[in-house]
């Protein structure tokens, strides 16, 4: 943490102004602020939606290509009176009939390539539809780093405005006595007092910042805004990966779920272009049941007759159960002999669609290939940064240390003592922003390669 031990000489007589907010009942971590916002992030939980919709109409449509059985289980009654439509010629319907059916009964739509390739349209869209929940993820994760990174930051602001104003508080305190001693003019105690002030002003400003950074966090990963979060002491400084760029190339090719959609797409594409003849091919469909059927009205005109006829009614039981199959073949062709450009302009505007997806396919790698290239530079240039200002602070640390001693015993000004604390303050701010760009610039090398949900 950037609250170091600038004052340890003339700081032991102030006090903090204000003291670090007290943590509520379970804060987060980072892995649990991401974790979180995976499954609650408006974005992703919309991902997640449209996904599901589209393995449902995949499920769908593809149930359309292959053998379906169904049981069936039928009872058919009909009951009416003598006056049935035939009575007037003096034939008497049957007042009840009843039959029993159990079967079971099969499809196969074994050649339409309407159900075929619409299937595989469903296909290519769920594709598209995971790999843009895969995106959701990455950019959640990406998002919700940053988010914390930048409250990690503010956080260390705000402990370096706090360390500011007890500075300037004993500064003040000591050009007060200095005057009463006659060692300065008033106009230091003056300066002293308004660079106390404005380190107040800082030190609000600061706060308020932190509680902003931490309320848009709580909002990204759609948790109570009143979330609290665990911060580390200072942004971790993780070793700097391998920066081969052929490798993160070939990593990325296989990962962004930019060029697996781009490339869903344009399979599509060419699917739309033969979905155009497939109303015009042949179909064949294949039917087929299996099962028995009985009819006690059947079995009551049977016993009827056979009692009539003077057999013993133990003779005259009902008949077998009558079995039955049916199998069909179905083939149909149908060839549009006039059809006005219709399938001429399917064509062309399919094969428009084939060379925007082709284009974008390039794209989408191409800008991978930038990503990744622009990840990398400027991974290297973050790293150097923070090299430089790790070194500056303790550089800035000494001087602002020594030029407090030096005011209080009368060998430097008060112009001297806050030129050398605002290099320290620029100089604590810029490791800061160095340690933040540094690992933020890991976590965009990882989203350039579409490997950072696989990171968590």
């Amino acid at each position: 943490m950037i609250a170091g031990a600038i004052m340890a000489v003339v700081l032991a007589q102030a006090a903090p102004v204000n003291p670090a907010p007290t943590a509520t009942p379970g804060p987060m971590t980072l892995q649990q602020a991401v974790d979180y916002g995976l499954t609650h992030n408006t974005n992703v939980q919309r991902a997640a939606s449209s996904f599901a919709q589209a393995g449902a109409n995949l499920a769908r449509d593809r149930a359309f290509t292959l053998p379906t059985v169904n049981g069936e289980l039928q009872n058919q009654m009909n009951k009416q009176t003598g006056a049935g439509q035939f009575g007037q010629i003096g034939i008497a319907p049957t007042e009840t009939f009843s039959q029993n059916t159990a079967g079971l009964t099969g499809t196969f739509n074994g050649l339409n390539l309407v159900n075929i390739y619409q299937a595989r349209s469903d296909k290519q869209s769920y594709d598209v539809a995971n790999e843009d929940f895969y995106l959701a993820r990455e950019q959640s994760i990406s998002d919700t780093e940053t988010a914390f990174y930048k409250l990690v930051q503010d956080r260390q602001l705000t402990e370096v405005a706090r360390e500011n104003v007890n500075y300037n508080r004993v500064l003040e305190q000591i050009a007060e006595a200095n005057f009463k001693a006659g060692k300065v003019a008033g106009l230091d105690q003056l300066k002293a007092q308004v660079s106390y002030t404005q380190a107040l002003e800082q030190l609000a400003a600061a706060g308020a910042d932190e509680e902003d950074a931490r309320e848009d966090l709580a909002q990204l990963i759609n948790a109570p805004m009143t979330q609290q979060f665990a911060l580390p002491s200072e942004p971790p400084q993780p070793p700097l990966p391998s920066l081969d760029e052929k490798v993160l190339d070939q990593i990325a090719l296989a990962n962004r779920p930019e060029i697996a959609t781009a490339q869903a797409q344009l399979n599509n594409a060419f699917i739309s272009y033969y979905q155009v003849d497939a109303p015009n091919r042949p179909t064949v469909a294949l039917n087929g049941a299996w099962g028995n059927q009985v009819s006690p009205t059947n079995n009551a005109l049977f016993y009827n007759q056979c009692t009539a006829e003077g057999f013993p009614p133990s003779a005259c039981g009902p008949p077998n159960p009558s079995h039955f199959y049916e199998i069909s073949i179905v083939s149909q062709w149908t060839l549009p002999l006039l059809d006005w450009g219709t399938v001429h302009a399917g064509h062309e505007s399919a094969k428009r669609a084939i060379d925007t997806e082709t284009t974008v396919l390039q794209a989408a790698k191409q800008q991978a290939f930038i990503d990744i290239d622009q990840a990398a530079r400027r991974l290297l240039v973050d790293r150097e940064n923070l090299r430089l200002a790790t070194g500056n602070i303790t550089v800035a640390r000494q001087a602002a240390l020594i030029s407090a001693v030096q005011y209080k015993v009368g060998l430097a000004t008060q112009t001297d003592v806050s030129a050398a604390q605002q290099q320290y303050l620029t100089a604590a701010r810029d490791l800061l922003a160095a340690q933040v760009a540094y690992v933020l610039g890991l976590v965009r090398l990882k989203l350039a390669t579409g490997t950072l949900t696989e990171a968590i």
